[in-house]
């Protein structure tokens, strides 16, 4: 269940739903502008979507009800705004898995939509609320390792599913034009604490030293002040013509655009949430066989020193940041080898079929 989830998200439906669906009768309601349809063999249930967040209680009330109806063996929701939803199925009886997909005290210090005076107190009253909620259901999922400092006084069973890419045997077929820009890549969210406008200023200090670059940033800008300020940055560098903003666009069709990029970026700022994780832009660029430069926090800078698939930069400080592309862009057989390794690396271990077992393995012992 989810109600701020689409139909087609990646980890509620691509990966976690249809895992499940291979053993189990499965539905997922989740937001969606229609009632009914069926796909990877999950029944799929629409939600409408609210932009005003006083009008999403409609949508709890909703999920209650059909959760009620489905009579299900197992309810595993999504977002930390369903867990009254959850609490009410746990006093009904019924088992529950509340999916953990960030650390959402430390999310909530930099919502924009919240008051900059009320964040802390809402923050420490949410996670209050949070842990003692999620000890009363019967399994809480991690999406990241670095979560489970937080969860270590729940009194449940903790899982930890991390945010691999599906598997797939073929590699991404990639379509270089090595005659052409150098194509720079971030998709997802974008937004300020993920790096947006120090992307945009390290691409300026390259066309500035003549290099052929552009750069894609493939996702939904939510915030219109970040959307006026990348377009005034745009118009005082003057590089409309060597920045692409794709808007909003399906799973399907960011892969379309990793076909023709040279280098991924990851450059979000150290803020508790990113400190903890591990983006899964890191695992997709590696799907892929994308060299990257990622912000150099301990834990990214690890990884990339085992598995040699990138270099780390100061996500703050954009003269580092195009330091670092300009590195992978004067060294192409480095550049090829990180690609290589990070496709090596995807597919001895970082790949959706470890999680998978795991998350079968949850439900297997659940249900007893």
């Amino acid at each position: 269940m989810s109600c701020l989830h689409s139909c087609d998200d990646v980890r509620v439906s691509v990966k976690q739903a249809a895992s499940l669906a291979i053993k189990y009768d499965v539905q997922l309601h989740a937001v969606g502008n229609f009632k009914f349809t069926e796909k990877n063999g999950v029944k799929l249930y629409g939600l409408p979507k609210y932009q005003k967040i006083y009008l999403r209680p409609i949508n709890w009330c909703r999920l209650l009800v059909r959760a009620l109806k489905a009579k299900a063996s197992i309810y595993h929701f999504h977002d930390p705004e369903l867990i009254p939803v959850g609490l009410v199925l746990r006093i009904l009886g019924r088992r529950v898995i509340y999916d953990v997909h960030e650390d959402y005290p430390d999310a909530i210090m930099h919502k924009a939509w919240i008051p900059v005076w009320a964040r802390k107190l809402t923050s420490k009253v949410f996670n209050f609320v949070e842990k003692r909620s999620a000890s009363k259901f019967n399994a809480v999922v991690l999406a990241e390792l670095g979560y489970q400092d937080s969860f270590k006084n729940v009194k449940t069973i903790k899982q930890d599913i991390l945010n691999y890419p599906v598997y797939s045997v073929n590699a991404v077929e990639r379509s270089l034009d090595n005659q052409g820009p150098i194509n720079l890549i971030y998709a997802g969210s974008i937004s300020e604490i993920r790096g947006a406008v120090q992307m945009v200023e390290a691409l300026h200090i390259l066309r500035s030293e003549a290099i052929n670059v552009h750069l894609y940033l493939v996702g939904p800008i939510n915030q219109p002040s970040l959307q006026v300020k990348l377009g005034k940055l745009a118009d005082e560098y003057g590089l409309h013509d060597h920045i692409t903003m794709t808007g909003l666009v399906s799973h399907d069709r960011v892969y379309e655009y990793y076909r023709f990029a040279h280098i991924g970026l990851g450059l979000l700022h150290p803020v508790d949430n990113f400190l903890k994780s591990l983006a899964t832009k890191i695992f997709e660029y590696m799907a892929i066989g994308l060299p990257m430069v990622v912000s150099d926090f301990p834990n990214w800078k690890q990884l990339l020193t085992e598995v040699k698939v990138g270099v780390t930069a100061n996500p703050l400080d954009p003269p580092d940041i195009a330091a670092k592309i300009k590195y992978l862009i004067d060294h192409p057989q480095i550049r090829i080898g990180m690609g290589e390794a990070g496709r090596k690396a995807y597919e001895e271990k970082f790949n959706w079929l470890t999680e998978e077992k795991k998350l079968l393995g949850l439900y297997e012992k659940l249900l007893g």
